[in-house]
């Protein structure tokens, strides 16, 4: 009999362990299958940057948030096609070179469209002069980019072959939204010398303005404009914007006009033309900002005045936030929040090139012809 109980004994530890290597096998594969879903999340984190096609830092934390200056919060992408919806006029600022500002200006126009919007799109690539007597709507998109590339050379049309894209698929009223660079060379000699007070009132301008926008001149020149070629620069960015703003008062809303960054400005540029003279207030200024090397706080980018077109400072998640002219040109000034731009949309940058090294001999050519 004690063999017997020795036995049941032993019979009944085995099964006690079993029982527990069961028990540990089933935790064994528990975390086995929590590991392969982060392995698959960080797989997925990892592929994200892949739909981006601007190859420089693409894992800078800021790329893929965006920044609304006025709730001086981060918000969802979501949450931005949510205020597209409320204006007027979005007027979108972007790096003429950067393929990703053109791939996430034609989402957002997609967007307006599937809001049940028909959104009218300006472009300042597309002169009044060469473009006017072109249709308003097109079929193809290759004939489009074709033309435009033909009567409005100097554009890196090919880049914007997912806005005419959308405009094509959409049935989208297209319209010019500049003036050439021919008239405004004739306009400014025909101006000749002009009275400062009187330039700064028929361009709205305040004396804090035209301040402004001489020193972005001068610093997105890095240094080598001259009294000459500030004189043509400044003169010309008025009178572009006064034109831009007008070709848009008399389109259908919403109107989109896709533009360089430093004519969406919102302190001296087109919106300023828009509130002065046609008291439009209902309009949406968006730079598009390609990140910067080593640069991945908010703050760098607020009072560093060459990160563009040229509060919560860290780029951290703050909110439920899932992302996917910044050549040399007016730039954010120390300490502004919302003065500049409503929003702030992050993206991969198309350079690592310093602007100011690559442009150094074209800027020192453009003195020398204004001299």
């Amino acid at each position: 009999s004690c063999v017997v109980v020795n036995i049941l004994n032993s019979i009944m530890n085995i099964l006690m362990t079993l029982k527990k290597l069961k028990q540990s096998l089933k935790y064994l594969l528990n975390v086995f299958i929590c590991l392969l879903f982060l392995l698959q999340g960080s797989v997925s984190a990892k592929q994200e940057p892949e739909g981006w096609q601007s190859p420089f830092f693409q894992d800078n934390r800021l790329v893929g948030k965006i920044w609304d200056t006025h709730k001086r919060a981060w918000i969802s992408m979501q949450q931005l096609n949510t205020e597209l919806v409320q204006y007027d006029y979005i007027l979108m600022g972007e790096v003429h070179t950067n393929h990703d500002h053109h791939l996430l200006q034609a989402r957002l126009i997609n967007t307006l469209v599937n809001s049940g919007a028909k959104p009218t799109i300006v472009m300042e690539m597309l002169s009044n002069e060469s473009w006017q007597d072109q249709p308003k709507n097109w079929v193809k998109a290759d004939e489009l980019q074709e033309l435009a590339n033909m009567l409005n050379d100097g554009w890196p049309w090919s880049l914007y072959a997912p806005i005419l894209q959308s405009v094509v698929n959409h049935q989208l009223d297209l319209y010019a939204g500049n003036i050439s660079s021919k008239n405004l060379q004739r306009w400014s000699s025909e101006q000749g010398e002009v009275n400062k007070e009187n330039l700064l009132r028929e361009y709205s301008y305040t004396k804090e303005n035209f301040t402004k926008l001489e020193k972005t001149i001068i610093d997105s020149h890095c240094g080598h404009a001259n009294p000459g070629l500030i004189n043509y620069m400044s003169r010309a960015q008025m009178k572009r914007d006064r034109f831009m703003a007008t070709s848009l008062i008399d389109k259908k809303t919403p109107v989109v006009f896709i533009a360089g960054s430093g004519h969406v400005r919102n302190d001296y540029a087109v919106p300023m033309q828009l509130r002065r003279n046609f008291n439009e207030t209902s309009y949406l200024s968006i730079a598009f900002v390609p990140v910067l090397e080593g640069e991945e706080t908010l703050k760098a980018y607020l009072q560093d005045e060459s990160s563009l077109d040229s509060g919560q400072d860290d780029g951290q998640d703050n909110e439920q936030v899932s992302g996917p002219d910044l050549e040399p040109g007016p730039g954010i000034d120390s300490g502004i929040d919302s003065e500049l731009y409503d929003i702030l949309y992050f993206t991969p940058n198309h350079t690592n090139e310093d602007p100011c090294v690559k442009f150094r001999k074209q800027l020192k050519n453009m003195q020398h012809k204004l001299q």
